[in-house]
């Protein structure tokens, strides 16, 4: 009888102590992870889970010549067997650059959850390396404001030409049912001399990137030209310029990227810190 007590006691001092090791962290923290997919690299950093939620920074960097699109609300948490959706607004990267969401979903007592898997989907790439739509030249001064090219619908809002400066600012809509894509460092003026002559870069329309429009978007871009050598032949208050859009206007499809699945893991020594 003796020898069945002492088993007894231990057991239940036994599990006391696994019980009082226990500790019930107001949040838990988890290890950083970082992914390579398609010329991407996805960090996942700053994981935590409160009593109510959990959350992360999901931060892409884009190594390639392509636009990435990421949709949030494509991916999911599976927390014991349970999906969950994040509801972020898209994020568009492009080509050589990186930016970040932070990705949260509500879920009760999160703090007790020390692993769960993020399902990353919803990550599309588009290329750039389309073959532009052609577009009639565009004369200033304008005989007419507006014009269309295919499922791009554009409008001159503002004209400065002077002898010294051209400054001309277009609004362009797309309707397609692709992304369209409107690049002004492709726009070129032809002058009296038969040469043409890029868009420059200064103050207030330095931005020449390309602009990524999906349907129903509008943007507004500036061209600007400085003043040119060649007297009066050249003066640009005087003489008609024409502007050639070249490969301006480009329209593509996006192609899904293959889902991929991210273990985050409870990072123990981060959250004993964070917990004294």
């Amino acid at each position: 009888m003796k020898k069945v007590i002492l088993v007894f006691l231990a057991t239940c001092t036994l599990s006391t102590a696994i019980a009082q090791k226990e500790v019930k962290y107001p949040k838990l923290f988890y290890k950083d992870s970082k992914t390579e997919i398609n010329g991407l690299t996805i960090t996942i950093d700053n994981a935590v889970s409160t009593e109510a939620e959990t959350k992360f920074k999901l931060k892409i960097t884009n190594t390639t010549s392509d636009y990435i699109i990421y949709k949030p609300e494509e991916s999911k948490f599976v927390i014991n067997g349970k999906e969950l959706k994040p509801k972020e607004k898209t994020l568009i990267i492009g080509p050589n650059e990186s930016d970040f969401r932070v990705i949260n979903v509500k879920n009760p007592q999160s703090n007790t959850i020390k692993s769960y898997s993020f399902v990353l989907d919803g990550l599309y790439k588009v290329s750039t390396a389309n073959a532009g739509i052609s577009v009639p030249d565009f004369r200033l001064p304008a005989s007419q404001n507006e014009f269309k090219v295919g499922a791009f619908s554009c409008s001159m809002v503002k004209l400065y030409k002077e002898s010294d400066a051209t400054d001309v600012k277009f609004k362009c809509a797309y309707n397609g049912d692709k992304i369209g894509f409107v690049s002004p460092a492709k726009v070129a003026v032809k002058m009296p001399d038969g040469h043409e002559y890029a868009a420059v870069k200064v103050g207030l329309f330095a931005n020449l990137k390309p602009i990524m429009l999906m349907k129903g978007q509008d943007e507004t871009f500036n061209l600007h030209w400085e003043r040119m050598e060649g007297g009066s032949a050249m003066d640009m208050q005087k003489v008609e310029m024409m502007i050639k859009w070249n490969e301006t206007f480009t329209e593509a499809s996006q192609e899904k990227i293959k889902a991929e699945t991210i273990e985050l893991q409870f990072d123990e020594e981060v959250s004993n810190k964070q917990f004294k």
